[in-house]
């Protein structure tokens, strides 16, 4: 459905995006996602026309949009838009804002449409009523709706849920995805959110300075990183060191399997998430940990708590870790603690 093929792009001298390459299927919606800055909304003008690439091909739908020889203006690419701040035309009630885009459909066509649209995006109700009127989901409905009218082959949306209030955003987001997969629209979605991508996303593609890091479900991103900075980007995580001996490296918490082709003696960091720590009783003959660990604090946050963890001497440790444990964590202050690493959430790079 969506192809981009080693495009770049230069802004008042500055390179904004890098030989960015990554295609979307037919039905799929996939997240853009990365920090502020890092090409994201700028690849999307791109793919709708909004702004020329120095180079590179872009291929909507078998059709060639984008090369060094042509570029097919934004009205011919059939492609509908959701911006952030859902330009929406406060003159124009829900109605007329959502026929804004059937300049194709006259008549009986038109108004078909348009009560089609109404009850998929659950708006028939306020038809008649103006932006204003509205809460903050029921604008972004409208901004969905508009986009969706045309039938597009490819609709784009530009962090569609970030003005939202965060006590309606799970709700819009499930409502809108809900919409999507039943229409199967094709979908490209710019996100800064990781756990939205990880919520919403068939594939991920993650961005960093105008580059894709990583593509992939959202699987295998949390689950087999290629690299440290998409480790960090999905959450919390404890850093520590060591050196690579027989497959194994020896860090203040306990031994950790590469998983790679490392040499023996190269000196590499481990990057292993919160939950993949795992408190137990302390056997001082036996400890995975270079010296015993003790609880430093805890954080409750509901589901979950967060964990503190000293090694070193009680009050004055020289290392701090943290550990995320389900439930209401409780624990002895004089209570001293050994520490399981989960591989699956441990990673190494040299």
């Amino acid at each position: 459905m969506l192809a981009l093929s080693d495009l770049s792009l230069s802004l008042g001298g500055q390179k904004i995006i890098r030989d960015l390459s990554f295609s979307v299927n037919d039905g799929d919606l996939v997240c853009l996602l990365g920090p502020s800055g890092c090409g994201k909304t700028t690849t999307l003008r791109i793919i709708a026309g909004f702004e020329r690439p120095d180079s590179g091909t872009l291929e909507i739908n078998g059709q060639t949009v984008s090369d060094n020889r042509q570029i097919l203006p934004p009205h011919k690419r059939d492609i509908g838009y959701l911006f952030q701040d859902f330009a929406l035309f406060p003159h124009l009630t829900v109605r007329e804002n959502i026929g804004f885009g059937l300049k194709n459909r006259k008549g009986k066509a038109a108004l078909s449409r348009i009560e089609e649209i109404l009850e998929q995006v659950r708006l028939t109700e306020h038809a008649d009523k103006y932006p204003h009127m509205l809460s903050g989901g029921q604008q972004q409905r409208v901004a969905l709706g508009r986009a969706l009218a045309p039938n597009p082959k490819l609709l784009l949306l530009d962090e569609p849920f970030s003005g939202l209030d965060t006590s309606l955003r799970d709700q819009i987001r499930d409502e809108t995805l809900f919409i999507l997969k039943k229409l199967g629209v094709t979908t490209l979605m710019v996100t800064h959110d990781p756990e939205e991508a990880m919520l919403l996303a068939d594939q991920i593609v993650l961005m960093r300075d105008g580059e894709v890091v990583q593509t992939g479900s959202p699987e295998e991103l949390y689950l087999n990183p290629t690299d440290a900075f998409t480790v960090e980007f999905f959450g919390d995580t404890n850093k520590l060191k060591g050196k690579v001996k027989d497959g194994l490296v020896q860090t203040h918490l306990g031994r950790v399997g590469t998983g790679k082709d490392i040499p023996d003696g190269t000196e590499v960091n481990v990057l292993v998430r919160p939950e993949g720590l795992k408190l137990k009783n302390a056997d001082l003959q036996n400890m995975n940990a270079s010296e015993p660990v003790h609880v430093c604090g805890i954080q409750y946050l509901g589901r979950s708590s967060l964990v503190q963890l000293g090694v070193g001497k009680r009050g004055t440790p020289h290392e701090i870790y943290k550990a995320r444990l389900p439930g209401h964590f409780v624990a002895s202050d004089a209570h001293s603690l050994d520490i399981d690493i989960d591989p699956k959430q441990a990673f190494v790079f040299s």
